[in-house]
């Protein structure tokens, strides 16, 4: 029982430090994706030429409010964020999405082309 209790601790705590670092990706040489830059909100989305919408991460201190409207060439890595989607009173769960953390922003047009 003591093996047990030592082991779900060591699992919780290992989940834990999961979660506080969201921004960690697995890949280390990086992607540049472009397409038009958007907010909604707080939130920051590229969509790419495809009109995938992908959501941005990680981009404070980069500069980004001021290329909102334009195309913009973003270099960084994926990474998968986890929300907690646990309703008081019940069993927790998570949803995990993948984004895309933001490493630097390159001007590429004064607008974005339509589809």
């Amino acid at each position: 029982m003591r093996k047990t209790l030592c082991l779900f601790s060591l699992l919780c705590a290992v989940c834990l430090l999961a979660q506080d670092n969201p921004g960690k990706s697995s890949g280390t040489a990086g992607t540049t994706i472009q397409g038009c830059l958007s907010q909604e909100g707080a939130y920051y989305y590229l969509t790419d030429g495809s009109g995938k919408k992908i959501h941005l991460v990680g981009y404070n201190g980069k500069g980004i409010a001021g290329h909102v409207g334009h195309t913009v060439a973003i270099a960084g890595n994926w990474t998968i964020k986890t929300t907690d989607t646990t309703v008081q009173g019940s069993e927790s769960s998570a949803k995990e999405s993948q984004v895309f953390k933001v490493k630097s922003v390159q001007h590429v047009s004064d607008s974005c082309k339509s589809n």
